[in-house]
């Protein structure tokens, strides 16, 4: 349900559990894409989360940060 953030927000925290980091990626980003302030910015907190979980050196972090400054700031 592309709409229902809550459910959407839901789907990444399985994807994140199943260890499907890119597609917990993916939906955290279109989450903060269509509205970066939905729940006081939740799935921008929770893709923060998923950095740390996959460790912030990790150059794949660095491809999702770079996707979410692009979001943010482009």
């Amino acid at each position: 349900a592309p709409a229902d953030m809550d459910a959407r927000y839901r789907l990444a925290g399985g994807q994140m559990a199943a260890n499907q980091h890119q597609a917990a990626a993916d939906t955290l980003l279109a989450m903060i894409a269509d509205d970066r302030d939905w729940n006081d910015a939740a799935a921008r907190q929770l893709l923060l989360k998923l950095f740390e979980v996959v460790g912030l050196q990790d150059p794949w972090v660095a491809a999702q940060r770079r996707r979410l400054s692009a979001i943010l700031f482009g």
